[in-house]
């Protein structure tokens, strides 16, 4: 799979996600909310069961560990301590400032850019964990891109702000992509922080959002998306 073609096609899912929110879900979360547990089921089942696994197979083996704790901890720093941290629905509300709208997308810029390097790394490992991690990162970039459109459409940013902010998500993943690809970074250690990066995203971003739905809607999602994960893992078993 090429990574000129396979990188675009991820950061056109945050096109979409910020283009579902400007044209019809303004004000409407509980779909995006779904689509969330949808991906957090995927991303923790993708995680645990194939990214681990592979990261520790890598050169530097079980050393590598500390990696996936490196990556789940940088990610929590960007978002609590770089920005402000926020989810997806909150567009109703009126309270912060342009400024934080500002520094949210530049925290989620940081983690686009991660995106983009996670994709490059799997794509290399050649054991079909590639393919897996684009699917990953397409579920949940599309709420991420209804996340920054969200934050800009309530600082008051208007909806062509609320795009190119989503756009500016899209082109920090290819430019992951193309940076990893260039200076081909070791696997084992890109592999731990895409663990990490992902289990924070998964359990502290996705999962409270769809818990925010009532009912079995929230069980369902959540376990359509490790139903999703398993289907597609059968399909691309992994190879040594």
């Amino acid at each position: 799979m090429s990574i000129f073609w396979i990188a675009p096609l991820a950061s056109l899912a945050t096109l979409l996600g910020g283009w579902g929110v400007v044209r019809f879900l303004q004000g409407r979360a509980q779909f995006m909310r779904l689509l969330s547990g949808v991906a957090a089921g995927y991303l923790l089942s993708l995680t645990v069961a194939r990214i681990i696994p592979e990261c520790l197979e890598a050169k530097g083996g079980e050393l590598n560990a500390y990696w996936v704790l490196a990556g789940y901890l940088l990610v929590h720093v960007m978002e609590h301590g770089i920005t402000l941290h926020f989810h997806y629905g909150e567009e109703t509300h009126t309270d912060g400032s342009p400024l934080s709208g500002v520094l949210a997308l530049v925290g989620l810029s940081l983690h686009s850019l991660m995106d983009g390097v996670a994709i490059a790394a799997a794509l290399a490992t050649h054991s079909n964990l590639g393919p897996l991690v684009v699917l990953g990162i397409l579920l949940h970039r599309i709420p991420e891109g209804g996340t920054i459109a969200s934050i800009f459409l309530v600082r008051g940013f208007g909806n062509r702000a609320a795009m190119l902010a989503a756009g500016t998500l899209a082109l920090a993943a290819m430019l992951g992509s193309a940076g990893q690809s260039l200076l081909n970074l070791p696997t084992g250690p890109v592999l731990g922080l895409t663990a990490g990066l992902a289990l924070y995203v998964a359990s502290s971003d996705l999962l409270p959002e769809v818990q925010k739905v009532s009912g079995l809607r929230s069980t369902i999602a959540l376990l359509s998306g490790v139903g999703i994960f398993l289907l597609s893992s059968r399909l691309l078993p992994h190879q040594h």
